[in-house]
């Protein structure tokens, strides 16, 4: 398995919203999963807990990743589609190097000997 690069970041979600949100990714579009493939997405994974939205995204090259779904417009729909169940995440509308709130990591445990 080739080098990964893992990004995360958090969305809060409109409490009266939740379920919609929720039942909205029942039905990912196809073209939003070809833009993840096209930019090397090898895993996406989306929790969610109360208001919360955790979502983990693992790709080759983050960069290529941006590159991939920056001005893709049926991607710019979904977000926006999902944006109405929100109280803040990804901004459609914006560079996606900034309009994806991206969290740092500030602490890793990884066991010895593995």
């Amino acid at each position: 398995m080739s080098e990964t690069e893992r990004a995360v970041y958090v969305q809060r979600l409109d409490p009266d919203q939740r379920e919609a949100y929720v039942e909205a990714h029942d039905d990912v579009p196809e073209a939003v999963t070809d833009a993840m493939e096209r930019g090397g997405v090898e895993e996406f994974e989306l929790y969610v807990r109360d208001d919360i939205a955790v979502c983990i995204l693992e790709c080759e090259d983050l960069d290529a990743y941006l590159d991939a779904v920056d001005g893709d417009e049926e991607v710019a729909e979904w977000e926006r589609y999902t944006g109405q169940f929100k109280q803040s995440g990804v901004d459609a509308d914006a560079d996606p190097k900034s309009g994806i709130p991206f969290m740092d990591r500030i602490w890793r445990f990884e066991p010895d000997g593995e």
